[in-house]
């Protein structure tokens, strides 16, 4: 955003701030900047110069401009005390008692980092509100001189080669979002490198917004009262369990002086932190008793105890303090009463209750008189497993909508969840930064693209352009895994032969390593039983050896929760596994010459469709009965069907019968988990392994305490089993080029083509039996093919909206311009959300 409109900005009337903007502009800004030499013939022409007075943080920061000055130029600079006479000046506006430049910044109390860069013909003037703004305008300043942080490592920064250094500016900035924590890293992550990374790409922020779940810290801080008085918690189910995930009883009034006696004492105990978190523990569980009731929603109750404590903490007589709060799974619908001038509600943007979408919730708390920020989900290693085209953080075109978007409604503070996975999303993590400092460089988005190919690649960029285009930008096209892995192995190919510069090198190094991790794990995710340790353990291995290079969630696969995959074991001592020898350059080689051998690009007669996996009952189309198609219940090894469970149902009973291989029974008992895309917790709501492989059939039941779409899991070491579902239950086999189903047997099972379809296209790993439209005339037959390959079938007028079906058929078949879900009949058919919206509607 340009200086002269950063003076019109609006004031944040909504905060309360006392803002006072410039109506025109200075003189002085509205003149030409004067040029001022720094460096020439390898001799520094001003010193660095800090007040006396200035802070730790601040003379760290003049340091670090000296250093990288030098860096650029290749002359030595002087770190010394002075006045603000002349030289390059650096500190807060408030350490200079005689400026030489005029100077007119808002006066705000929570937007209070603002800064301005500023030549004359004595030196130049970097000068900042607070020691983060100074920060900012040193890295900026930089910045502007050609210097980039783009990913986290050394391997990803540029510093450039300017012996004759000028500069000429006169800016004034300050940030369109008040706090910008994403991305910020897991937090297991390596904090130095985030934390270098973020005050570099000016992420750093003077005021801090506290919003984790915070009930747990209120019960240990005060864990004596809490025993000795158990009606605080929440009743539930006619007890009250409390523990330190559980809710509170809001209408307690003796519950609410606790929690705000709990947060006075934190304030005053830290008078100088602007804020204090009020959110409610993760998951459910709320009181049921009658007098919360009474209350009203969830939200009600939250927001009723944020606002008790907004002002018991405004009236302590420490200024301005402010109460955050995520509106988040149960408490995220908006609320029936009003909150706080101080409370600021960051609406999260997935983990969404009462059928709202996330513009009625932006919408609603706004409504509610709610200071605005956002929770997003940029990447969650459980959602993306660390690969390209899957997170949100990667995807170029939803951070330049949701970013300006986020804050034409109101929002001022960001709070996402990232992963170390700057091998599918380091574009994306970079831009984040310029998006949420100036909302406006999403109209700049291909300027900031071409800037970052540009100064990282040099000579390589045209290749690199094709990698990040692929990975970043194309999220919206199909393409077979092993199709992604061979077109990056060959782009990254081709950037390598393009140039000779070290650095450019070791950075495409890097992502040969990150895509050999998406071949090893393509081979992981294809195979079963002891292939499938073998290659859990081949990505293992791999991953932590190239840890150091960032680009990887290696803490979250090696040392968390791996893939949440029951079938595969990491030993408890893994140190066998570990290994910190480098990379060399031969091995490299011979990783990007055997990827491109082993991976072929895809090239299709058709273009495939891309669906979402947010499912809903095919029912609802009203499409004609059919003869139920059929399915052997009988499987080996992983096995994978979505069900959906009705309001008045919140369990699903089966009859399984384990081991029916006699000679395999030594490989365990059947291991099953149920899912829910409602569970905030992202683990499966129930899990049973209690079948053992006899042969014989057993009842067991499992239950969630959600409604509707589930995906239930299960895996028996490949001795088959026998699975028998509730008949007339919602049951649906997904079956994807990254997913097959993985079907034994016949099956006769009925798919849906949308009306519109002109292509129904997809793979095929079995030449046996044929296609058939909605009069049940065979349109192909699957043993014309020959071999496994991929199939193109047109499909005739009138038949699009209907139902087809794959006909005596065996192994799978991946559907690619059609949703891939398969069942036996319309009432067992579950389809995405956007297809049935789309179709039920009168044409």
């Amino acid at each position: 955003m340009s200086n002269s409109k950063r003076q019109f900005r609006h004031a944040w009337a909504f905060f309360g701030l006392v803002a006072s903007l410039l109506a025109t502009p200075s003189p002085l800004s509205a003149q030409p900047p004067s040029e001022v030499s720094l460096a020439s013939d390898g001799r520094a022409r001003q010193p660095v110069v800090v007040s006396p007075k200035a802070t730790p943080v601040v003379r760290a920061t003049a340091k670090e401009l000296a250093d990288y000055l030098a860096r650029i130029s290749g002359a030595v600079f002087r770190v010394e005390d002075g006045d603000a006479a002349s030289g390059i000046v650096v500190g807060l506006v408030s350490d200079f008692a005689d400026l030489p430049i005029e100077v007119n910044f808002e006066t705000a109390t929570v937007n209070r980092d603002q800064y301005l860069l500023r030549t004359t013909n004595n030196g130049l003037y970097l000068l900042g509100t607070t020691p983060a703004a100074v920060q900012c305008a040193v890295w900026d300043f930089l910045h502007r001189q050609g210097y980039r942080l783009f990913f986290l490592t050394d391997t990803w920064e540029v510093v450039p080669n300017q012996p004759n250094l000028t500069a000429a500016v006169n800016v004034t900035e300050q940030p369109d979002y008040v706090t910008r924590q994403g991305p910020r890293g897991a937090p297991w992550s390596n904090r130095d490198l985030w934390n270098r990374w973020k005050t570099r790409n000016r992420m750093n922020s003077s005021f801090s917004l506290s919003t984790g779940h915070a009930y747990g810290g209120v019960v240990r801080r005060n864990q004596k009262t809490f025993d000795e008085h158990p009606e605080y918690f929440a009743l539930m189910n006619g007890q009250r369990p409390g523990g330190a995930n559980a809710k509170f009883c809001v209408s307690n009034a003796e519950l609410r002086q606790v929690v705000v006696d709990d947060a006075v004492r934190e304030m005053k105990a830290q008078p100088e932190r602007d804020s204090i978190s009020v959110d409610p523990s993760d998951g459910g569980g709320w009181c049921e008793c009658e007098a919360c009731r009474e209350m009203g929603t969830a939200s009600d109750r939250a927001l009723t105890l944020a606002n008790h404590v907004a002002v018991a903490i405004n009236g302590l007589g420490l200024g301005d303090k402010y109460v955050g709060m995520y509106a988040y799974n149960d408490h995220s619908p908006p609320p029936n009463i009003k909150a706080h001038p101080k409370v600021v509600i960051s609406v999260a943007t997935s983990f969404i209750r009462g059928g709202y979408n996330i513009e009625e919730l932006v919408s609603g708390w706004q409504a509610a008189d709610a200071v605005l920020g956002i929770r997003d989900y940029h990447d969650v290693f459980a959602w993306s497993h660390d690969l390209p085209r899957k997170a949100r953080g990667g995807n170029i075109a939803y951070l330049t909508r949701t970013i300006p978007w986020f804050h034409e409604h109101g929002s001022r503070f960001m709070n996402s969840e990232n992963m170390d996975s700057w091998g599918a999303n380091g574009l994306g993590y970079w831009i984040t930064p310029q998006l949420l400092w100036d909302v406006e460089n999403a109209e700049r988005v291909d300027v900031l693209i071409e800037d970052f190919l540009d100064k990282a690649f040099g000579a390589a960029k045209e290749p690199m352009r094709s990698f990040y285009q692929l990975a970043n930008r194309d999220h919206e096209s199909v393409r077979s895994h092993q199709d992604v892995v061979a077109r990056m192995y060959r782009s990254l190919d081709q950037a390598r032969t393009l140039t000779s510069d070290p650095r450019v090198r070791a950075r495409c190094d890097d992502l040969v390593l990150y895509t050999r991790y998406l071949e090893l794990y393509g081979e992981y995710r294809k195979a079963d039983g002891k292939a499938r340790q073998h290659g859990f353990e081949q990505v293992w291995r791999h991953t932590y050896r190239m840890r150091d290079r960032m680009m990887l969630s290696t803490v979250a696969l090696c040392d968390r929760g791996g893939f949440r995959d029951r079938t595969v074991q990491k030993p408890d001592d893994a140190t066998s596994w570990k290994s910190s020898k480098p990379f060399g350059e031969v091995e490299i080689a011979d990783i990007l010459n055997a990827g491109i051998s082993a991976n072929e690009p895809t090239v299709l007669d058709f273009k495939p469709t891309k669906y979402s996996d947010d499912l809903v009952p095919a029912t609802q189309l009203k499409l004609s009965h059919v003869a139920p198609g059929r399915y052997d219940n009988r499987g080996r090894g992983r096995q994978q069907v979505y069900l959906w469970l009705p309001e008045n149902s919140r369990q699903i009973e089966l009859d399984v019968t384990g081991g029916l291989i006699t000679h395999y029974r030594d490989r365990g008992n059947v291991k099953f988990s149920l899912f829910s895309p409602k569970e905030v917790t992202l683990d499966a709501v129930d899990h049973d392994d209690s079948v053992p492989p006899d042969g014989k059939q057993r009842r067991i039941v499992l239950k969630s305490p959600h409604r509707g779409l589930h995906r239930l899991q299960w895996n028996d070491g490949s001795d088959m089993t026998k699975v028998i579902l509730p008949a007339g239950l919602p049951l649906t086999f997904r079956s994807m080029l990254e997913e097959p189903m993985r079907l034994g047997g016949r099956w006769d099972l009925y798919f849906y083509v949308p009306h519109g379809t002109a292509i129904v296209g997809g793979y095929t790993d079995s030449t046996r039996g044929t296609m058939l439209d909605s009069d049940n005339k065979a349109v192909f037959d699957f043993s014309t093919l020959g071999a496994a390959g991929y199939f193109s079938v047109a499909v005739p007028v009138g038949q699009d909206g209907k139902l087809w079906k794959f006909s005596n058929s065996r192994g799978s078949r991946m559907l690619m311009t059609v949703p891939p879900y398969l069942a036996t009949s319309i009432e067992t058919l579950l389809l995405p959300r956007e297809v049935v919206e789309s179709d039920r509607s009168p044409r």
